[in-house]
């Protein structure tokens, strides 16, 4: 799982330009992940073509054009833990929310949660990554509960019906 720390490095490493506050909560969806130890295997609109899952390359990519889509963003990973397990995220702004669709391909468990960024989000543009973000450790618990814990969680590797499908949809406040 993610922690805040684990998170703030991510960012901090990656030193990402933001846009507006939809850019910070999206940037924070994805360093959960790779937070959580997922490789990011396309992002931007490689990840959001309709063959963005057709690859089965595991290589790691950048970061680099993340948010060059206007109220879109799009992350694929694999779990390292099972290169067969490709995650699609796709974060689409609506309003002052972000909602975050997870797809684990091939068990096509489907989880969506809302974030009202405002809740999150600071307006403060310091270069201190960090004083940007508001109960910082709130959402990546949200993150981990909602998303994270329920992708690598062990129900859905026993499954024995592969048209089976989990469907989740919390707003988180």
């Amino acid at each position: 799982m993610a922690t805040e720390k684990s998170v703030v490095g991510v960012i901090r490493a990656a030193r990402p330009a933001f846009r507006n506050n939809h850019d910070k909560a999206a940037f924070v969806v994805h360093a959960s992940f790779h937070a959580a130890g997922y490789l990011l295997t396309a992002t931007g609109i490689p990840a959001l073509s309709e063959s963005a899952l057709s690859s089965t390359s595991a290589d790691e990519v950048g970061i680099d054009h993340w948010n060059d889509v206007d109220e879109e963003y799009g992350f694929v990973y694999v779990n390292p833990e099972n290169l067969g397990k490709r995650v699609l995220v796709k974060c689409l702004t609506m309003n002052d929310n972000l909602v975050v669709s997870a797809l684990l391909v091939g068990i096509e468990t489907l989880l969506v949660i809302v974030l009202s960024v405002n809740d999150y989000v600071g307006e403060n543009g310091a270069s201190n990554y960090s004083q940007q973000f508001k109960k910082l450790d709130k959402l990546i618990s949200s993150i981990n509960t909602e998303l994270l814990s329920k992708l690598g969680g062990s129900s859905h590797t026993g499954s024995s019906s592969e048209s089976q499908r989990y469907f989740f949809i919390d707003v988180v406040e």
